[in-house]
């Protein structure tokens, strides 16, 4: 559902994209690893998961210590997020 005339997210694209920064944020990846959870602002979010798979590898390797950066926190298109996670030691 990608709208290259729309500046920013749709509502359900915005809100999925908060879901997963704040439960990334909070160190909850359990919720972040069940996106699916989220309903129908998941599916359109993530109508296939090659793109959001390796968030969840990524989760496997994080420790305790590691602090995360959001980076470019946007969506564009209406529902192409370009929001970023680093995670730092």
């Amino acid at each position: 559902m990608l709208e290259y005339n729309f500046d920013g997210g749709f509502d359900w694209a915005v809100e999925f994209d908060d879901y997963i920064k704040q439960n990334l944020e909070n160190r909850n990846f359990e919720s972040v690893i069940n996106y699916q959870s989220q309903g129908k602002k998941a599916k359109y979010s993530v109508p296939t998961n090659e793109h959001f798979v390796p968030l969840i590898y990524i989760l496997g390797a994080v420790n305790e210590n590691d602090n995360l950066k959001v980076y470019n926190n946007s969506c564009m298109a209406g529902s192409l997020s370009m929001t970023s996670f680093v995670f730092t030691e």
